[in-house]
């Protein structure tokens, strides 16, 4: 895209952008105030997902969550996958939105990238769940939670797999829904497939919305509060992991 062409677009789609950012941060601010009787708009799907994908029952519980008390499995705020649904919606809108060169384009992707967000994150949150209830289950005859993986980090990397392996999914079906869906077929560039390294190195375009939302921001906090414990471990479990992750996807595209 042109740099002329781009100028116009930020100036048609702005207040999109803008909009998309306040919508995050009053999301996660609410999110950190609140209890769970204002976030059942996605507790409630969530836990129900979960409860038909496990064969788990859970109990609402008000002002704390849904609790599964068999397993002492608490759904709180704090896992109602709000920051995966701002990270998603994030990606949607400012890695597609510039690529539709009309307004009404532009509104239905905006209003599309909402909707499939929270339903993404109801999907995969619940999947998360699943496994965070039965994985460390599994292992508890192991002495694999009594080093280093403890059940923290082990619900840590449960999460991170989970989450960063849905992001990888979503952004390359968020462009064929994006090309085929909502642009007009004089905007789509009938042009060559990219090179697979190009097409590759796009993978990292959800580590860079993912990692910005779980380290940059944290560290950022902590370096204002001073206080660096346990950051370093949880660092390092948060990189591997999405290294892991992609390495193999993006050596696989470079082969292909």
């Amino acid at each position: 895209m042109k740099p002329f062409q781009f100028k116009i677009l930020l100036r048609k789609y702005w207040m999109l952008y803008l909009l998309t950012l306040l919508i995050t941060l009053v999301l996660r601010a609410f999110c950190q105030i609140t209890d769970s009787n204002a976030l059942t708009w996605i507790l409630t799907p969530t836990a129900r997902w979960a409860g038909i994908l496990g064969n788990i029952p859970f109990e609402y519980l008000p002002h704390q969550g849904y609790v599964n008390h068999f397993y002492r499995f608490l759904i709180a705020p704090s896992c109602s996958g709000i920051r995966f649904m701002t990270i998603t919606f994030l990606m949607l809108v400012f890695s597609y939105l510039h690529r539709l060169t009309t307004a009404r384009s532009g509104y239905l992707w905006f209003a599309f990238s909402a909707a499939f967000s929270y339903c993404a994150t109801v999907l995969v949150n619940g999947i998360r769940i699943v496994l965070a209830i039965y994985l460390p289950v599994c292992l508890e005859q192991s002495d694999i939670l009594n080093g280093w993986l403890n059940p923290d980090r082990l619900h840590t990397l449960i999460g991170t797999v989970v989450y960063f392996s849905s992001l990888c999914v979503i952004y390359p079906a968020a462009s064929f829904i994006c090309q085929y869906g909502f642009m007009q077929t004089s905007e789509k560039k009938k042009k060559a497939a990219p090179e697979n390294w190009w097409r590759g190195l796009h993978l990292l375009i959800p580590a860079f919305w993912y990692l910005s939302a779980v380290l940059v921001f944290p560290f950022i906090r902590r370096m204002i509060q001073n206080d660096w414990n346990g950051f370093g471990a949880y660092a390092i479990l948060i990189v591997g992991a999405c290294t892991a992750i992609s390495v193999p996807v993006i050596v696989i595209y470079l082969l292909s």
